[in-house]
């Protein structure tokens, strides 16, 4: 228990102070996160990424020019917006950018991927260890939670279900926190 408190506190520093739009736009705040870190983020959406099995729903590459978070195109906003805003943690967090090694499925998913961004994915890279998947899961809750779950939009489309969820089972003290 005192260990997810310290998780959970040193991965709150990386978010506190952070701008997390209300209502939630996914977009909107990928920009800030961008102007913060001097780096323009792309959010590239990919219809079937997750298809095999061992492939993530989403990952993050840096180029030369901007980070690229890729996210599974075929599931709910909301999904879409708690993939973004993991990857989002592992820049946080200071982690490096993910490298995919099955390049076959990698090739089919994204025809038209850069020839940069396919050759740093290939890059030799052992993936992340437990600490930084549960550093980079633990800031997307916070960010989750200071956004109001209920509130989230991608693609400047609110979800009235969502919104409609989000206030019977949001959180009591969602609104203090968030303030």
């Amino acid at each position: 228990m005192r260990e997810l408190r310290r998780l959970r506190a040193s991965c709150y520093e990386q978010v506190r102070g952070l701008p997390v739009p209300q209502p939630f736009d996914l977009p909107q705040f990928l920009a800030s996160v961008g102007v913060q870190r001097g780096r323009h983020i792309r959010l590239v959406l990919v219809p079937g990424l997750a298809a095999g099995d061992g492939f993530p729903n989403g990952w993050w590459a840096k180029l030369d020019h901007e980070d690229q978070i890729y996210v599974e195109h075929d599931t709910s906003p909301l999904h879409r917006a708690v993939i973004a805003l993991h990857e989002v943690g592992h820049m946080l967090c200071g982690h490096s950018p993910d490298a995919v090694l099955d390049t076959a499925v990698l090739r089919q998913a994204l025809p038209d991927l850069e020839p940069a961004a396919l050759a740093h994915m290939f890059a030799t890279r052992h993936g992340y260890s437990k600490l930084e998947e549960r550093q980079a899961e633990m800031v997307a809750a916070l960010l989750i939670e200071r956004a109001g779950i209920g509130h989230v939009r991608v693609d400047g489309k609110p979800s009235k279900l969502i919104d409609r969820l989000g206030e019977a089972l949001g959180h009591p003290l969602r609104d203090e926190r968030c303030g």
